[in-house]
């Protein structure tokens, strides 16, 4: 897959060296293996390695699989590596003995089980491992010892724990806890008894760090502003020093066992790359520079670490980041504004966000702008196009004991709510997305669809945007691919020809379409109509009806993963890391350069595998390109490569 796109991109890779020239290799020999002074993972091979660094500032590719590995955390002794990796068919913890020179082509699965393992970290004694697993349906807190295959779960609730940091001492293990929607650290000790929580007051946190004294925590923190920072908090619980304070996301946080060093990964040179901070405070230095993501640099307990000077760090090429084709916009769905800066990573130019109108007007004329406000600055700061799907009706505006979904019943208040919107956001948002997918029942308040009635919906909303904002576009509510319809759904061709009967023509400035592909390939055509070529067939429909001219926005499509969880009718269609990668870069090819009549495509989704609101077995999440621990997917790293390095023949 890929391999002809693959070997151009490589060729630009520039490898980042500690005072020497670095050499891959693809395992250790005995003698480089006698000392690593750090390791950290990355997807600089194509898909996710664990590198480490030897005595001789040699960089060297420790597990070199085909399927991705990520986390490592070093063993106390400095012999191991424990770390995440899906060649298993999912998430599980591996050993690696790095002393070993044969090691990496036989490391030791430490946890299987059908649900997603990650994030390890050792016990002091180096006899088990603590690590996040969704086995119970949402991330928890699990230790296991290394001779054993049965885990014990330290953490229950129905929130997300996450990135468990076990103490030198062996006192506690603390962790992300994110409770009542709000991330914070908390510590619980190894028997799962006396959880509390550590970060003061409003203070967000996340990525806990002890000190080897186990007297102090740092953190990644942020404030009310969202600023993201470096902080310690210790010996005393009123003792919380700020380090480090950044513009851009950071994470990954690990201290090195000298205590003269936190390192941590950031996003400040348009990749993600690996920093070193001095303990006490000032500037960090850039361990790397590459065009891969690289993450979790940790340093060998038993090693000395000195960073690079700034002029032996090799400078990457430029990014190789093409162009914003002005005639098409390649978009992401995502979740989690904490992310909207992947797009610019990924090297998209739009960004989908929603709003939903029954929690802005909650009570009428009675508007609560928070969330929308959220997304308009988030996007705007990343200076990425916002197209806003509007959707929901609050319970004042629609019949008693429906659902959320249901259309409103006076659409002049509909109206007043589009007119209140627009006016906020004039100029801020480039297009607005008029309900989600109208012709399911459930996305129509639980009853049958209407294509007139939502027309009348759409040219309310047309009227008012043009108005108010002409600029801004307004692109119809994305269809579900439903062939002829069935007892809940209404056929889409149907649904679009009804809104044409309805006098829908010239009152959107696109088509907005849904056509997932369910498991087939981009250029495989479903006589159902089951296919990514189902726009062909809705064209076909405007064509017909003399809208032409009038272009398809794909605001939604991907493919789900094949894994654990039973994810009903998505189920039966699940594909593999390898083929969800390979079909979204070809489907984003495919629909730029054959289908002319398209000018937008929104993957779904970035990110909603890492939002605490969603359960384990939830589908969405199956459908990120990000995994739960917010590492990259090969769909990811793949899509990346393709928008910087201009994509395959």
């Amino acid at each position: 897959m890929l391999k002809k796109y693959l070997s151009l991109t490589l060729a630009v890779i520039v490898i980042v060296i500690l005072g020497a020239i670095v050499g891959l290799s693809a395992c250790a020999t005995e003698e480089e293996a006698t000392q690593f002074i750090y390791a950290f993972a990355s997807d600089r091979s194509g898909v996710g390695d664990i590198f480490a660094l030897n005595q001789n500032g040699q960089i060297v590719d420790l597990t070199n699989t085909p399927t991705a590995d990520w986390n490592p955390a070093w063993s106390p002794e400095g012999r191991m590596i424990a770390f995440t990796s899906h060649r298993s068919g999912n998430s599980d913890v591996w050993l690696l003995d790095v002393h070993n020179p044969d090691a990496a082509l036989s490391p030791r699965n430490l946890t299987n089980d059908p649900a997603w393992d990650y994030s390890p970290t050792w016990s002091p004694s180096g006899q088990s491992v603590a690590f996040a697993s969704e086995r119970d349906g949402d991330a928890e807190i699990f230790v296991q010892h290394l001779e054993g295959d049965t885990a014990i779960q330290l953490t229950f609730n129905n929130e997300m724990d996450r990135l468990p940091a076990w103490s030198p001492d062996g006192k506690y293990i603390a962790f992300a806890a994110i409770r009542n929607g709000v991330e914070k650290i908390y510590r619980v000790r190894p028997d799962g008894t006396d959880e509390q929580v550590i970060t003061p007051g409003p203070l967000k946190g996340t990525s806990p760090a002890w000190s080897p004294d186990s007297q102090r925590l740092a953190f990644i923190g942020w404030n009310e502003e969202d600023m993201p920072g470096i902080y310690v908090i210790g010996p005393e619980a009123d003792n919380l020093d700020m380090l480090f304070q950044s513009k851009t996301w950071i994470g990954s946080l690990s201290w090195s066992a000298d205590g003269q060093w936190l390192t941590f990964t950031s996003w400040q040179a348009g990749n993600h790359e690996v920093y070193a901070l001095p303990a006490s405070g000032g500037q960090p230095t850039r361990v790397t520079l590459n065009e891969a993501w690289d993450d979790f640099l940790v340093i060998n307990p038993q090693a000395t670490f000195t960073p690079p000077a700034t002029q032996s760090v090799v400078q990457a090429a430029p990014a190789l980041k093409l162009p914003n084709n002005p005639n098409f916009a390649a978009g992401v769905n995502l979740a989690d504004l904490g992310m909207t800066y992947l797009a610019n990573d990924l090297g998209f130019d739009w960004a989908k966000g929603y709003v939903n109108w029954g929690t802005v007007e909650p009570e009428q004329g009675q508007f609560q702008w928070i969330d929308p406000d959220n997304v308009v600055k988030a996007f705007g700061a990343q200076q990425v196009k916002v197209l806003l799907r509007v959707h929901g009706t609050p319970t004042w505006a629609r019949p008693a004991d429906t659902a959320l979904s249901h259309p409103p019943t006076d659409l002049a208040d509909f109206a007043n709510f589009m007119t209140a919107l627009v006016e906020r956001y004039q100029g801020r948002v480039a297009a607005y997305e008029i309900w989600n997918e109208p012709n399911l029942d459930y996305e129509w308040g639980n009853q049958s669809p209407d294509p007139v009635a939502y027309t009348e919906m759409l040219k309310t909303a047309y009227a008012i945007v043009k108005k108010i904002d002409p600029a801004a576009l307004v692109i119809s509510g994305g269809l579900a691919t439903t062939c002829e319809g069935s007892a809940t759904a209404y056929g889409d061709l149907s649904f679009l020809q009804g809104m044409y009967d309805a006098g829908a023509k010239g009152y959107f400035d696109a088509f907005g379409s849904h056509p997932y592909a369910y498991g087939r390939a981009p250029d495989e055509t479903d006589p159902w109509g089951l296919s990514l070529a189902r726009v062909e067939d809705q064209y076909k429909v405007m064509q017909a009806n003399g809208d032409g001219d009038t272009p398809v926005w794909i605001t939604e499509a991907g493919w789900v993963l094949q894994n654990s969880w039973d994810l009903d009718e998505h189920e039966a269609v699940g594909v593999t890391q390898e083929q969800q990668a390979e079909y979204l870069v070809r489907a984003y090819t495919k629909v730029e350069k054959e289908w002319p009549f398209v000018k937008a495509l929104f993957l779904f989704n970035l990110d909603f595998s890492t939002v605490p609101w969603y359960p384990a077995a939830e589908p969405m999440r199956w459908y990120a390109i990000l995994n739960p621990d917010r590492t990259p997917r090969p769909a990811y790293t793949e899509l990346r490569q393709m928008m910087r390095g201009g994509g395959k023949e």
